[in-house]
């Protein structure tokens, strides 16, 4: 959960040989961001749903075929939005 107007920052820690691996981040409404950190300023309840991170990089073996690697998340965001409230005095 995230409140609105807030940043939001993911990063993904990963570990793979080769270390050079792709990420792309999916998120709602079908917009794409790259790169291991994602980075959403002011956040609001528009930016709530699933997003899903894949991870990928390719495994060339010496005389082999080479290999795609991959590996994905998912994970929901909540966008809260702050109310205060205050009574009703009746005089």
């Amino acid at each position: 959960m995230v409140t609105r107007g807030s940043t939001l920052i993911i990063t993904c820690n990963s570990t793979s040989n080769p270390s050079l691996p792709s990420y792309t981040w999916t998120l709602p409404g079908s917009t794409i961001q790259t790169g291991a950190t994602l980075n959403i300023t002011d956040i609001q309840p528009s930016h709530s749903g699933q997003y899903r991170l894949l991870v990928r990089n390719i495994m060339s073996p010496t005389g082999g075929m080479s290999r795609n690697g991959t590996s994905g998340a998912i994970f929901t965001v909540d966008v809260q939005c702050m109310y205060l409230l205050y009574p009703v005095l009746h005089i």
